[in-house]
């Protein structure tokens, strides 16, 4: 029994598994494949720029990808960004300092440049609107795009 756990410990250190992380869609238009090569079928077509995107594994170039509606597939990693962007999950207020005075209201489905995220409640974020632009705080619970206790220092 001991020799079977030790075994497995050593196998973990040797192949760690590969944790989901976040990255970002680096183009306007972004094919997700059913696997990880051209020759298999585009199964969805991003068309949004910065988009959000949960990388769960690779194999060679390509990254297999979750996003925030489930849908699995593959994508080229030079069509991925590591820049940090979220999606607004639920309507709520950007802070000009976290829980005080509000700056702004922020709709659902909106992207953000993820500036930081310390530990605690909110994130600091950068909203780009109709050439305006709004940096403030948000409600961590009230984004996709990041970990639940991943912190973000820059």
């Amino acid at each position: 029994m001991m020799k079977k756990i030790s075994l497995i410990c050593l196998l973990l250190l040797v192949f760690p598994a590969l944790a989901s992380e976040f990255q970002s869609l680096k183009y306007d238009k972004v094919n997700m494949r059913a696997g990880p090569g051209e020759k298999f079928p585009i199964k969805w077509v991003y068309q949004e720029k910065n988009y959000p995107i949960e990388v769960l594994d690779s194999f060679e170039l390509w990254r297999q990808v979750r996003d925030k509606e489930g849908e699995v597939g593959w994508i080229h990693q030079n069509q991925l960004s590591k820049n940090r962007y979220v999606l607004i999950l639920k309507e709520s207020s950007l802070f000009k300092k976290a829980g005080q005075r509000p700056i702004a209201t922020i709709q659902p489905g909106v992207i953000a440049r993820l500036d930081r995220c310390p530990e605690g409640d909110y994130c600091r974020l950068t909203v780009y609107s109709n050439d305006e632009k709004y940096t403030g705080w948000f409600l961590r619970s009230n984004l996709w795009g990041i970990n639940p206790n991943e912190i973000i220092e820059k």
